[in-house]
């Protein structure tokens, strides 16, 4: 079966400003990385290309083969997408990076995690708070899986469940410290609760500006006796 492809250029410059330049006429800047290569081979991308080739990848489908148009021997290689870079305010694509893959070597990558199930917590008024979304793994390019479920059917109230409890396909090693919490359902909080957290937050905050009015008053007293002394003296 033939990779989804993407025609990409090797690039002679680098830096901000051309990067802008790039950006300007619908392009932008990618680097492609791997453990062959003696270092990051600089590219350029029109974006209409990569948006087309990301809405035909099948779920689950990772690997695509880079087309250099401006290079004649060895101008395909098989690589997934490691990075990506957003504006913050526009949203837009700002650069990619690319890892290039051989076959029956394993590399490292992070994978989305997708809650299932619904936790017998949850039924009882408990808040679901997933605190990782994706971990790295370890594998063949071709055993990538889209996403890992995890499966909430067996948590309570108080109950976590930890990196070293997902249950995952063959041939996939868990990069990440099997003690990481990935989820854990919270007790429910009444609003006499909410309200008794607010008033504590409140007073705590008084007392707070005491101690600094405290402290303040007593460094401008320690100032005006060292200045009556050298008054004095």
């Amino acid at each position: 079966m033939a990779r989804p492809e993407l025609p990409v250029k090797i690039r002679n410059k680098t830096g901000k400003g051309y990067a802008k330049k790039l950006r300007r006429k619908g392009f932008i800047p990618a680097v492609l990385y791997g453990s062959h290569l003696k270092g990051g081979i600089p590219l350029e991308i029109e974006v209409s290309k990569l948006r087309e080739l990301l809405s035909t990848l099948a779920e689950g489908e990772r690997i695509i083969t880079l087309k250099f148009l401006n290079k004649k021997k060895d101008n395909e290689k098989e690589a997934i997408i490691k990075d990506s870079q957003f504006s913050w305010l526009k949203g837009e694509l700002l650069h990619v990076d690319f890892y290039e893959i051989k076959r029956g070597e394993k590399i490292s990558t992070e994978v989305p995690l997708r809650l299932v199930g619904e936790a017998p917590g949850a039924k009882k008024g408990g808040i679901v708070e997933q605190m990782v979304r994706e971990i790295e793994i370890e594998c063949l390019p071709e055993n990538i899986p889209p996403h890992i479920d995890v499966d909430l059917k067996e948590l309570d109230i108080g109950d976590s469940l930890h990196v070293k409890d997902l249950k995952l396909p063959p041939g996939i090693k868990v990069l990440t410290h099997p003690e990481e919490v990935i989820v854990t359902i919270l007790s429910p909080v009444s609003e006499e609760e909410l309200e008794k957290l607010e008033e504590e937050k409140g007073v705590v905050s008084e007392e707070v500006e005491v101690v600094k009015k405290e402290k303040k008053e007593e460094v401008e007293e320690k100032r005006e006796e060292a200045s009556e002394k050298k008054k004095e003296g």
